[in-house]
């Protein structure tokens, strides 16, 4: 217990500075920041990917994004083949035709009911 309370004692004399400095030596870092061989690498956090791993997946995705265009593009020629064939066919044929004849009554109507409007004095044509 004395060495304890002796080590302690020293080693709130020392400055912080100094303290810091003997940490980094003993961790293998510079001890001045200065001109290091190489940078040190930063650490990596819990479920961090590596340049090479950020990469590769750049790189799967990449890929899977032109697979998935090529089926878009295949699919989207199916679909406008689809419907210039339906357009051929009777069912769509007879709706345009009703559709026509709608028109042409509804013009009719209109055409045979021209003139007859009521028009009241101090309102609006009804």
């Amino acid at each position: 217990m004395v060495a304890d309370t002796q080590n302690t004692a020293s080693s709130d004399d020392k400055n912080p500075l100094d303290v810091l400095e003997e940490l980094l030596k003993d961790s293998g870092g510079s001890g001045g920041g200065g001109a290091a061989g190489d940078p040190p690498k930063p650490e990596l956090k819990p479920g961090e990917l590596t340049d090479e791993e950020l990469a590769q997946r750049r790189e799967e995705f990449e890929q899977k994004k032109a697979i998935q265009t090529a089926e878009d593009t295949q699919k989207l020629a199916e679909q406008q083949e689809l419907l210039k064939t339906l357009t051929q066919t009777p069912q769509y044929q007879a709706r345009v035709q009703q559709e026509a004849d709608h028109d042409a009554a509804s013009a009719k109507e209109e055409e045979a009911g021209e003139g007859y409007e009521v028009t009241q004095l101090k309102h609006d044509k009804i």
